[in-house]
Formats: C-alpha cells, sequence, structure tokens
C-alpha cells in the first residue's frame, strides 16, 4: 500500500512538473514568448518547491520590468524586513491615466456610477503562512495576466484594474517555505508521519510576533495589516478574494459560505444576490477540471476582521477559498495523495474564475455598492442613535490609540466643542470626541460601537462580539443628539511634556496606558521606583493634584545615581510616554499618605521569562511578546518547555505561562519551578495555564467545577455539531468588579470593567476575603453569546486570584487581558501583575471573624 501511494504522489508530481500549461491553464491561447513564465524564471516548476519570498517578489519584478501591463507599489514592510508588495494590473493606456481611473472610481463609490471606470478588484494570497498554494497561484495568475494574448485578458486589461497582494503574511511564509524544502525528500514522501508534513512550534501560520493576522483587518494591529488597509482605502475595489488552506482530507470550499451565520447589519443583497451568482461560476470552474468542492456549511460572515470580510462592510464582495492542504508538496489522504501543484492549480483556478465573474456581473456588483450605501444611509437616519462621545481624561494615551484606530477605517471623528454630559456621565472637552452616525461609513461606526447584534445561529467560527470602546477601557455613550462639532480630526499625535528639575522627588499617576512603559524605562536606567498602596494629594505646579491608587514616586535621594543623571531619565521617561511627571519639593501631603511612609513601597525590577514552545498557545504568548517588546521595550526571555529541566530559574523573578498544554513539563521540572515560587518567583498564569498550576498544587486556590447532577438526554448523531458547540464559548465581552485597591487594580478608577472571554477556565472566589482581585457579577455578559449552561458557571466565579505560596506569589487569570494586542483595556491588569506581583502581600485572615 506504501508503495502505491509513493508511486501515485510521483505519477502526479510528474505530471504537473512536465506539462505545466496543460495541468494549469490549458487551451488558453498564445502567450507573448518574451514574458517568463514562474518555471522559466525559479528554474523549477511550479508545484515542485515552494517559493521564497524574495524569489517571488522577484519574479513580480520582472514581470513590471518586461510588461507595460503591471506596475508594483510597494506598500511597508514586515518586522523581519520583508517587503510588501501590490501589483496591479490594467492596459497600457489605464496605467496612464491610472490616477485618474482611481478618482473616479472613488467619486463614484457613493451612487455606484461607476460604469464607465474600469472595475477594480482584489486579489489576496497567503495570510496564513503555511497555507502556502495561494502564493504559488499568484505567480501563474500574475503570468496569465501578463503574457496572454487572448482576447478575453486583452478585455480584462481594458475594462478592469486588478490589484493583487502575492503574499499577505511574508514572516509566516518564509517560515514554513524554509521547514518544506528543507525536509523535502526525493521521491517525495507522501506519509503523514514525516516530518515535512509537522511542522515545529510555531509553525508557519503566523506572523513574526505568533499573531493570525487574517484576524486583523478589523484591529489593525500591526504594520503588515495597517499597510494593507491604507491600500485597501485608496482604492476600495467591489472584489476581494481572500485564499487559505485547510485539513489535508478536506477538499476546496469557496463561498456561499453558512447559512444563518451572516453578519445581519451588512445589506442582504450581498447574501441573496452575489453569493450565490458567484457561486455558479466557482461550480461550473470546479466542474471543468474535476475538484470536489464544498458550499454553504462552515466559516461565517460575521466577525469583520476576515480578509474576505473586510470589504463587505464598505459595499464590496469578498470572497473566502479554503483548500485541503498537502503540508508539503504531497501527502496521503482518505483516498489518493493530494499534491502541492494540485492545491495550488484550484487556487489558480478560483482566481481566474474571480477575474471573469467580477466582470461579466459589473452591473450587479455596481448595484450591490449602490444599495449598500443606501440602504446604509436610511438605517443611520432610521436609528434612534446619532451618534457616539468618547473619551477619558486620565489615559490620554489610550484615547489617542482608539482614535488612530477609527481614523484607519476613514471612520469621521471631531473634536467635541464643549463639555457632553450623556448617560450621566461627563466628557471634558479637552479629552472628548464624537463620531457622528451621519456619514458614509456608517456600517463601521456602528460595527465598532454597537455592544450586541442578533444571532441566527449560536456556533461561531470565531469571536460573538467586537465592541472595540469596550476593548480599549474607553469611556462612551450613544448619543440621541449629536451635540455641535469641533475640527474633523484627521490625524492624532501625543502630546510633548516637560519636566521640571527636583532636588526632592517626582511622581506621576498609573492611570494612563505608557505608565508602565515610563516605570521601566526609569527601572532599566538603575532608578528606584516606588508605588503608593494608599492615594495621596500633593501640591504640585500651583495646585492640589490627587494621586489614586498605585501612583509612582521617585525619591532623588534614595538613588545610586545623580540628581542630574535622574533628571535625564525622568525627562526622557516623560517624552517618551506623553505621561505628566510632576516635581515635588516636598513628601508631605495634603491629603492621604506621605510620601516616606510604610504604604509607599518600592517596585522590584521585572526580570520575566516566559514558557513557549510545543503545546503552549503561541498567539497567547505572542500577544505578550508584542506587549512588551512594542508598547514598553521590555525584554522577556522565551523559554522552551523542553528546555525547562536543565534551566536555572535563579536570574528571573517573574515566570509566565499563558494557555496550553504543559504535558512536557515532567515532575523535575514542575517541582523547579513550584521550588523557585517558594523561594520568591512570582509565577503569572493565563486560563489553562492556571488550571495547571492549580491541579499541580502550585496554590490552594481552586477550579469551579461542574456539579450538577442531570439526567442525559438523548439526541440524533447530526445534531451534535451544533448542540455541542452552541456550549463552547467562542469569544464574549463580560463585566467584572475589580478591586482598584489591590496592586493589580491600580491604575483603574472604576471597579466595573469589561473584559474578554472565550474559554471555559473557571475559577473558584478564594475563601480569603482579600485575594480574589476581580470577580465576574452576577449578570456578567455585556455583549456576545453565552449558552446558558456557561453562564451558570461563570457568573460569580473569580476572574483574578492572587495567593502567597511560600515567598512567591501565584496569580491566576481565567481569561486573556492581552487578546488580540487589541485590550489596551485590561493590558494593565497583566503589566500590573508583572511590575506588582512580587510586593502583592495576601493580608492574613483572623480566624476570628
Amino acid at each position: 500500500m506504501k508503495k502505491f501511494f509513493w508511486w501515485m504522489a510521483g505519477l502526479l508530481l510528474s505530471i504537473t512538473t512536465v506539462a505545466q500549461p496543460a495541468y494549469f491553464y490549458p487551451n488558453s491561447g498564445p502567450f507573448n514568448p518574451s514574458i517568463p513564465t514562474p518555471e522559466q524564471f525559479l528554474g523549477y516548476a511550479i508545484g515542485s518547491h515552494h517559493t521564497r519570498h524574495d524569489q517571488l517578489l522577484n519574479y513580480f519584478r520582472e514581470l513590471d520590468r518586461l510588461s507595460n501591463r503591471v506596475k508594483l507599489q510597494v506598500l511597508g514592510e514586515t518586522y523581519e524586513h520583508r517587503q510588501q508588495i501590490a501589483a496591479i494590473f490594467t492596459s497600457e493606456e489605464n496605467h496612464g491615466k491610472l490616477e485618474q481611473i482611481r478618482e473616479a472610481h472613488l467619486a463614484g463609490q457613493l451612487s455606484g456610477n461607476t460604469a464607465d471606470v474600469p472595475l477594480v478588484i482584489h486579489l489576496g494570497y497567503n495570510v496564513h503562512g503555511n497555507e502556502p498554494s495561494s502564493s504559488e497561484a499568484a505567480m501563474l495568475t500574475a503570468y496569465y495576466i501578463t503574457a496572454s494574448e487572448s482576447a478575453e485578458v486583452k478585455t480584462w486589461l481594458k475594462d478592469m484594474v486588478i490589484l493583487m497582494d502575492p503574499v499577505i503574511n511574508p514572516d509566516g511564509r518564509d517560515r514554513h517555505t524554509h521547514w518544506a524544502n528543507m525536509h523535502k525528500a526525493t521521491p517525495v514522501v507522501t506519509d503523514p508521519q514525516d516530518r515535512e508534513h509537522n511542522e515545529i512550534w510555531p509553525g508557519g501560520r503566523f506572523n513574526h510576533y505568533w499573531f493570525d493576522l487574517n484576524r486583523d483587518w478589523f484591529l489593525g494591529t500591526f504594520p503588515e495589516t495597517r499597510n494593507r488597509i491604507r491600500f485597501f482605502h485608496e482604492w476600495r475595489p467591489y472584489v476581494q478574494t481572500d485564499h487559505h488552506e485547510m485539513g489535508t482530507n478536506s477538499t476546496f470550499y469557496f463561498d456561499p459560505g453558512k447559512e444563518g451565520s451572516n453578519n445581519p447589519i451588512v445589506p442582504n443583497y450581498l447574501y441573496k444576490n452575489i453569493y450565490p451568482k458567484y457561486g455558479e461560476y466557482f461550480t461550473a470552474a470546479a466542474n471543468n477540471i474535476g475538484s470536489m468542492y464544498y458550499t454553504k456549511e462552515s466559516f461565517d460572515k460575521l466577525y469583520p476582521g476576515y480578509g474576505s470580510s473586510y470589504v463587505n462592510f464598505y459595499g464590496g464582495a469578498g470572497f473566502l477559498f479554503e483548500q485541503g492542504s498537502s503540508r508539503g508538496h504531497a501527502q496521503e489522504t482518505t483516498t489518493i495523495p493530494i499534491t502541492f501543484a494540485f492545491t495550488v492549480r484550484n487556487q489558480f483556478t478560483a482566481s481566474l474564475t474571480t477575474i471573469r465573474a467580477s466582470l461579466a456581473e459589473k452591473q450587479q456588483l455596481l448595484s450591490l455598492r449602490k444599495e449598500f450605501y443606501k440602504a446604509t444611509t436610511t438605517h443611520a437616519k432610521a436609528s434612534p442613535i446619532k451618534g457616539y462621545v468618547f473619551g477619558d481624561a486620565q489615559d490620554a494615551t489610550k484615547t489617542n490609540a482608539f482614535v488612530n484606530m477609527l481614523l484607519m477605517h476613514h471612520i469621521e471623528v471631531y473634536k467635541t466643542n464643549s463639555n457632553v454630559i450623556a448617560d450621566g456621565k461627563i466628557f471634558d472637552a479637552n479629552n472628548s470626541y464624537v463620531v457622528p452616525c451621519d456619514q458614509p461609513n456608517y456600517l463601521m461606526v456602528r460595527t465598532v460601537f454597537e455592544k450586541q447584534i442578533t444571532f441566527t445561529d449560536s456556533t461561531f467560527y470565531d469571536a460573538s462580539t467586537w465592541c472595540l470602546p469596550l476593548a480599549y477601557g474607553i469611556p462612551y455613550t450613544e448619543l440621541k443628539t449629536v451635540p455641535a462639532k469641533g475640527n474633523a480630526v484627521l490625524a492624532i499625535t501625543s502630546a510633548t511634556t516637560t519636566v521640571s528639575k527636583s532636588n526632592y522627588a517626582y511622581v506621576f499617576k498609573l492611570t494612563d496606558y505608557n505608565a508602565h512603559k515610563a516605570i521601566w524605562h526609569l527601572q532599566k536606567g538603575g532608578v528606584f521606583v516606588q508605588t503608593a498602596f494608599r492615594p495621596f494629594s500633593m501640591m504640585t505646579d500651583g495646585t492640589v493634584q490627587q494621586f489614586g491608587y498605585g501612583s509612582i514616586s521617585i525619591p532623588v535621594n534614595l538613588q545610586r545615581i545623580n540628581t542630574d543623571s535622574l533628571y535625564t531619565l525622568v525627562q526622557q521617561a516623560a517624552q517618551a510616554t506623553s505621561i505628566r511627571i510632576h516635581a515635588v519639593s516636598s513628601g508631605y501631603n495634603a491629603g492621604g499618605v506621605d510620601l516616606g511612609s510604610n504604604f509607599v513601597r518600592t517596585i522590584k525590577k521585572p526580570e520575566a521569562a516566559m514558557l513557549i514552545g510545543t503545546g503552549v498557545a503561541a498567539p497567547e504568548a505572542g500577544e505578550i511578546w508584542h506587549l512588551l517588546d512594542e508598547r514598553l521595550g521590555m525584554p522577556v526571555t522565551k523559554m522552551d518547555v523542553i528546555n525547562m529541566s536543565r534551566t536555572s530559574l535563579d536570574r528571573y523573578n517573574v515566570l509566565i505561562m499563558v494557555s496550553g498544554n504543559y504535558s512536557l513539563l515532567d515532575k523535575a521540572a514542575t517541582d523547579k519551578i513550584r521550588a523557585w515560587v517558594q523561594n520568591g518567583g512570582t509565577l503569572i498564569t493565563l486560563k489553562t495555564a492556571s488550571e495547571w498550576a492549580i491541579r499541580n498544587g502550585f496554590t490552594k486556590e481552586k477550579l469551579l467545577m461542574d456539579s450538577s447532577k442531570t439526567t442525559m438526554a438523548r439526541f440524533n448523531f447530526d445534531e451534535a455539531p451544533e448542540r455541542e458547540g452552541s456550549k463552547s464559548l467562542g469569544g464574549s465581552i463580560f463585566r467584572v468588579d475589580l478591586d482598584t485597591t489591590h496592586p493589580i487594580g491600580f491604575g483603574f478608577t472604576q471597579r466595573s470593567i469589561a473584559v474578554y472571554r472565550n474559554n471555559l477556565t473557571v475559577l473558584q472566589p478564594s475563601i480569603n476575603p482579600y485575594t480574589t482581585v476581580a470577580q465576574y457579577t452576577a449578570d456578567p455578559l455585556i455583549a456576545g453569546y453565552l449558552h446558558p449552561t456557561s453562564n451558570k458557571k461563570v457568573r460569580n466565579s473569580a476572574a483574578i486570584l492572587v495567593g502567597n505560596e511560600g515567598s512567591g506569589r501565584v496569580i491566576l487569570f481565567s481569561d486573556n487581558p492581552n487578546f488580540r494586542g487589541t485590550w489596551y483595556g485590561t493590558n494593565k491588569l497583566f503589566l500590573n501583575a508583572l511590575f506588582f506581583g512580587s510586593i502583592s502581600n495576601v493580608p492574613a485572615v483572623n480566624s476570628g471573624e
């Protein structure tokens, strides 16, 4: 049997390497011989080898050099300095007036009146690095459009502008490409157990920081995404494709998507007219090449952050393609082996079919956009909500980040002219903004701000809510009338700050998002930094200033460095963070504690390590790496779990464990971590890592187990996916009560905060009344879907627990406070644990109480 698989794989591979035109584009007419095929340029047949990103870029540059049909535009570069490009295909005549075409195309957006303007579409490939077939298909598609002399392609070029992003995730692609090529054998090994088909952690799916870029269109956390979004808004295409791969034993998926899982606020014309019509084209194309496929069973259209859904919120049509993956060059399936070349052919066929269908259905696409803006304008006028006001007078950094996110999506934002009082909240004119609903991009406004949408399905591919002001922790409220607007905000930058020199102390509040960045900057410069466990007020700058729990004090005369060096570091910290740092000449308070109080304690400089590697949730580890790297400039040692047994923990005082399966930590490694905690280390655990810590005796805290005794009902077998899927927690937003007097709650000004939860790790509130730092309320759901059985578990459970273990601390999070690099509102909880965990002494409980 094994010999048969090898023979079949070899046969299929040889067919596609010796007869590429016949395999990929048979009967396609003449091609310009001066344009090299990918095979001629690369020196190997498409599908026989994985193409590095630099080789792929060089091929596109060669097409640009040789042909007047294609021009490249550099979008930016990745963290690993790989260039991002877009290729623009159209006729030579159209290239000569491309800016006029773009302007005319954009000018007709609201009316859909672009019948006489070339149709703009966008083809996007390889957002997940280890789903590589689509970028190989991108080269074939680029060659086909550039070299074909057929009348059909010439018509495409005359009547269309075809935008192409050939590699959305260059860093992840190269990680996987190197893996697949370095393990390729001759003959190819199709055994699924072969190393070629089993990447080591973290795999090529993610970007440099192990994030999933196909969730980032809405969030815009990464430069790769922000570059793409900027290019998207330069053109606003009518169609956008997103090419993926899935399990090896799957076939090929194309839209229409799962019935009942469409986003209900997107006008129905897209779902009723566009997707079914395009489905006819995709069906015919797949039938023509004999490929098996499926539709309407999976992949929802709810979340706005996919490459195949973002365009839907701007009057376009996003199309998802999912190809069963060879995960290498050829791999066995439950039938015949699947080859890399086969996966490329399906993606290539889908690309050409999208172009063909889009031009044929141009009138439908024009109608889609016209109906979209007509419907959204009507909804905006009919809605009782006329706008939103937001702003945090205590946290300019977070507010600015939120404004910049809105501007990235081309949402109109205005300064407030005066104080706004709404819903019992006062929004100060100097620190607040208004977003009116009466604007062209109303649908994205609603998507950003709305807490809850109506679901017709209870099984979610991803999150069930994405209310961004809750994620950012920004005070906001709906408006029934829009107040007088100030100037439109076009860009926002951090304010410049100055600091006077002090010979006694410097103080600042912990409320700003950048406070921990300032602390770290000072600590790495050798400064002793202290935090106040009680509020205080002091005379500074001629007025009495209030400083809440966790406020920072920098005593001048308790340093090892001189006053001038200290002042320089304080100035640098203020400039780097835009935080207002006050110089004070006395430690005597106007209220609360003095600066020399025992309630003012020195913060130990964090020396942090994080366990990573096989079994660990790479995105969660990446979120922490990115947070500390990009927002604090603070190093964290990424320690592989397989090395723990031979690694000394002596140099670290904080160890971080995100969710995952820690079965690779044997008893010796586990005992080593336990001894380290007992000797003064701080262990921070998230989600299932908290479960691991409890089950391995790191703390006396307990998991909340389901103790209900129910008789199991009997259901039909085919109901299982829907019944059980609805019980999972794909991602919802909850309300917790936070103890803002606890060091983990320092810097928060309200006890009620929003947290994101996408798991069922449930912690029991502590028997110690002082150590349940955050607790879910009795009615915790703010936004998203929650199954009734999950609601019973989550309500009143603990969100954060802190325990003394010997001389150390164990800090348990039931959730992930750093979700997708977007939860600015709860990042502070994690950073507090990192900086203040070692001084979060748990009070003893008097047994007589």
